[in-house]
């Protein structure tokens, strides 16, 4: 189906509300390629990983450890993290990049507290953070769907610790616009798992109908959302090929965060007055 036909029924597709009974209230984002672009997909991550496996071991050997060469670091580490893969593939449940350096820890005989654990699962996050990326003109975005008074909340896959992406947040200077923040690293539970929304929910207490999900990806982030009753907006690009299904169908669909404005208000939002929000320059360290 060409692009512009995509766009067609999307826009056809779109709800329009006027009454309080269906007023936004909340906003639920997925993190990864909607809010903060990581770009990282399955041709770089091997390279990521051994990044970050030279990141911590440099980090351990500063910090006065005695650790085994480098190609039996990474490979302990590269094992226990395909055992937990496959684990959570069978299981269906998710896991915490935690447990791998806890365990090859172990199996590396490093005693590491939890401080220190905590420091590696941030080094080994390290390759990812430096090269993220987002929008321009999101700090002011967010602001003001804030200031409009709906409640606003991400929803993430990952196995990244939940803390290591609220560290990233709080130097993004996006952390406390965002209260409610779950992630399938910390519930176990991932996308399109109706657990992890009814969690969001429980959370940021208002009811799924009342609230409007933004995420890239049809399979997880769409269908999940509308199972639980919420109204999907669907992140696209212009280039995608993906043609959703009747029953995962977003209401809507935007190419950029910045057309949210625009499509918000036929689910009731209401912008209220826009304040003008100097950018603020981004950490990185």
């Amino acid at each position: 189906m060409p692009i512009r036909m995509v766009a067609l029924w999307a826009v056809r597709a779109a709800v329009t509300c006027g009454s309080k009974d269906c007023m936004v209230q909340a906003i639920l984002f997925d993190l990864g390629e909607t809010l903060v672009n990581f770009g990282v997909g399955r041709a770089e991550a091997e390279g990521v990983f051994r990044q970050g496996a030279r990141d911590t071991y440099n980090y351990l050997r500063t910090a006065g450890f005695e650790l085994p060469d480098f190609q039996r670091y990474f490979k302990t580490h590269y094992r226990l993290m395909q055992r937990r893969y496959i684990w959570s593939k069978i299981s269906g449940r998710d896991f915490s990049y935690m447990e791998v350096v806890r365990d090859a820890g172990r199996k590396l005989g490093l005693k590491l507290d939890i401080v220190t654990q905590r420091e590696l699962a941030w080094h080994w996050y390290g390759p990812v953070r430096r090269g993220a990326t987002f929008e321009h003109g999101l700090h002011c975005l967010i602001e003001r769907l804030a200031l409009s008074g709906v409640k606003l909340g991400i929803v993430s896959n990952t196995l990244v610790p939940g803390f290591c992406f609220d560290r990233h947040l709080q130097q993004l200077g996006l952390l406390q616009y965002f209260p409610v923040r779950v992630y399938s690293s910390d519930v176990r539970y991932r996308k399109p798992h109706a657990r992890i929304f009814e969690i969001a929910a429980e959370r940021i207490a208002v009811d799924p109908v009342f609230t409007v999900f933004v995420g890239d990806l049809i399979k997880t982030d769409i269908v999940g959302a509308k199972a639980m009753g919420m109204k999907t907006i669907w992140k696209t690009s212009a280039t995608t090929r993906v043609v959703p299904t009747a029953n995962a169908r977003p209401d809507d669909m935007i190419y950029q965060l910045s057309q949210l404005p625009d499509v918000l208000p036929r689910f009731g939002w209401r912008s209220g007055l826009h304040v003008p929000v100097v950018e603020p320059v981004a950490a990185v360290a």
